[in-house]
């Protein structure tokens, strides 16, 4: 690192032995998913005869722009539309897909054109809209849909809420030891899981080792984009603290297969790239040539969040070295989301451990808190804390006693004492899987506007940003 600047990954306190072990059992019953005010309303319609669609260039009476040889009778429908601000009616069948080979036969294209969906404002009196539609000679059925969702995961160490002054209480699985994931529910994942779980987009975690054998991360781990900044291979499995890589992932966007633990973005998929330790150490710095690396791939389309998980040798943070700040800059221009850990020193994020302010870089910069069964204090374990500042966009929990994630002594090891901001940055970036794929047009600024203006304000002494709150920023990004 550039002025002797040592980078080390970014550690948390000791992880906590006796709450290590390997899950084998204990399923406890999952809660209910808290309804959210929806984005719009949509009513899917079925009509009793085919329809074709007006040309852009002839004037309708209302977004419904459908006609039918059958009947004169749909015109009487836009005086209803009107009313309730229809915004949009569109096909619900594509009669052309991506690598689709069959083409209709014209009873298909008949019969599927018959299926609209209709668009309306989230305030819309759908139970009204509902019971016209249904009265009506030419409509064969009218019912409100919501965005499909999978089920909520059903892996053991989920959880529940709890009781409590705040959502997300600390239990242990009474057969292992293990504690819950308690921090799904105070950042109101288990809420955004209603509207993504990550699909479609890629976390690329700049770490150490890892063990991707691991039975909540090998269905996720795209294990042909992985790659050691240190020595230039794709070996991240042998070398360096694998405990911390595995750790990371797991909280990230390990799977949801009724195993252990689910991450925050359990359908992301992962890149792990290994940035502290190799068998040959390559000229350049390993974190600022991973970010590059990343940059250089094809994700085919996909999203990707940088996720940034190394301080330097006295726990700042890393963005004070040059190339560290100019990959990340570069990363953000190219349409890249970087998610940084703020470090663990205890001062000031926005300083180099001299004292000289760090050039801005514009990242997500992600401080940590600990648990409290009434607060979300900053983190604060052994000579450890959380750093802090103005620069801070947000915090998460990042508990180093309670904060259950993947270990890597085995496929299905465990452990209770990931914390400080390596844990508190890779929920943030799961959460920023789930805000793009819920909008995937989204930019790394709006992203951490959206952030920094959704939850609750940090009150600590320190600046901290804002605590996460999952539910809040999903749909924010939806509607933006």
């Amino acid at each position: 690192m550039s002025n002797g600047t040592k980078s080390t990954l970014l550690r948390h306190s000791a992880l906590k032995q006796s709450g290590t072990k390997r899950l084998v059992e204990g399923q406890l019953s999952q809660p209910t998913v808290a309804s959210e005010q929806p984005a719009e309303r949509k009513v899917q319609i079925e009509v009793r005869s085919p329809l074709w669609a007006i040309p852009a260039r002839s004037k309708a009476d209302s977004a419904f722009r459908f006609a039918s040889h059958a009947s004169n009778n749909l015109s009487s429908l836009h005086s209803l539309f009107r009313e309730h601000e229809l915004r949009m009616a569109h096909p619900c069948f594509r009669q052309s897909q991506p690598r689709q080979k069959r083409r209709w036969a014209q009873p298909d294209k008949d019969n599927f054109s018959r299926f609209v969906d209709l668009h309306f404002p989230p305030d819309a009196d759908v139970s009204t809209i509902v019971k016209a539609l249904r009265a009506h000679a030419d409509i064969a059925q009218a019912v409100e849909v919501s965005k499909y969702r999978p089920a909520f995961p059903t892996d053991p160490l989920i959880g529940t809420a709890g009781t409590g002054p705040l959502p997300g209480q600390a239990a242990q699985d009474p057969t292992t030891g293990l504690d819950l994931q308690w921090y799904l529910f105070r950042c109101l994942v288990d809420q955004a899981w209603n509207l993504a779980t990550g699909s479609g987009v890629i976390i690329a975690d700049v770490d150490a080792g890892y063990n991707l054998k691991h039975q909540d991360l090998v269905a996720n781990v795209e294990t042909e984009y992985t790659y050691n900044a240190v020595d230039g291979s794709p070996n991240v499995t042998n070398l360096g603290d694998l405990a911390h890589g595995t750790g990371v992932l797991g909280l990230a966007g390990g799977a949801s297969n009724a195993l252990g633990i689910a991450g925050v973005a359990y359908n992301a998929r992962l890149w792990p790239l290994q940035a502290d330790a190799g068998t040959t150490q390559l000229p350049g710095d390993p974190v600022a040539n991973a970010i590059t690396w990343i940059v250089g791939q094809d994700p085919g389309g996909r999203r990707v969040v940088i996720l940034i998980e190394h301080q330097t040798g006295a726990g700042g943070n890393v963005e004070q070295c040059p190339a560290v700040q100019a990959a990340i800059i570069s990363a953000i221009q190219k349409g890249y989301v970087v998610c940084v850990a703020a470090g663990n020193g205890g001062k000031d994020a926005s300083l180099a451990d001299d004292g000289t302010p760090i050039p801005e870089t514009g990242s997500i910069l992600v401080g940590a808190t600990g648990f409290d069964p009434a607060a979300n204090p900053r983190a604060v374990w052994g000579t450890e804390a959380s750093n802090f500042g103005a620069r801070i966009t947000v915090s998460a929990p990042g508990d180093a006693t309670n904060d259950v994630t993947c270990r890597n002594l085995g496929i299905d090891d465990y452990t209770s004492g990931f914390g400080g901001t390596s844990g508190a940055a890779a929920k943030v970036a799961g959460v920023i899987a789930l805000m793009l794929e819920a909008n995937n047009k989204l930019t790394h600024d709006q992203v951490k506007q959206i952030l920094g203006q959704n939850g609750t304000a940090l009150a600590d002494g320190e600046p901290m940003g804002m605590f996460l709150n999952a539910l809040a920023v999903v749909q924010s990004a939806a509607k933006s």
